[in-house]
């Protein structure tokens, strides 16, 4: 494989086999798309197991983001989306398989994502594969932690009667 084929070959897979092209909203899309490969993960497997794979997932997909965006100008292109599949995972780490749960999940890691709230701001400013990866999964945590707060302290239970 030469090095163009290897740019592209890494591109497609940092796209998710092109869903990253799709013109509307494809860290949107991308993070609908992981909900129900996780919900039956989760499903199956317990939460140390699906914490393992997110950090196998994390290790995979830094490298091929690194090599995605190795000889290209611009370090965090849109169409790069598997990052938003680590973000959307780590957002579901302390959810039920519990629809409201992953709703909520989906909502709060979305908003984390495009909104950045320090230090996520800071995070995404390394344009670099850490700096793509990492974004999302500071934002998938602070989703998480909303969700692990809502459920703990029951506080879901004033907006669910």
């Amino acid at each position: 494989m030469n090095q163009k084929q290897s740019k592209n070959f890494y591109q497609i897979l940092a796209s998710s086999f092109g869903v990253g092209f799709f013109p509307y909203f494809p860290g949107t899309l991308a993070s609908l798309i992981v909900l129900v490969p996780f919900w039956f993960f989760k499903t199956i497997f317990s939460t140390y197991s699906f914490i393992f794979l997110l950090v196998i997932l994390t290790i995979i997909f830094l490298f091929i983001v690194y090599q995605a965006i190795k000889n290209v100008e611009n370090k965090d292109p849109k169409f790069i989306i598997i990052d938003e599949y680590l973000g959307q995972g780590y957002a579901l780490v302390f959810c039920d398989e519990n629809i409201f749960q992953y709703f909520l999940a989906f909502l709060f890691f979305r908003i984390f994502d495009i909104l950045k709230p320090f230090p996520i701001n800071l995070i995404d400013l390394q344009k670099n594969s850490f700096g793509v990866i990492f974004d999302d999964i500071v934002a998938g945590i602070f989703s998480g932690i909303i969700i692990y707060i809502l459920y703990e302290f029951r506080i879901s239970s004033l907006f669910i009667t």
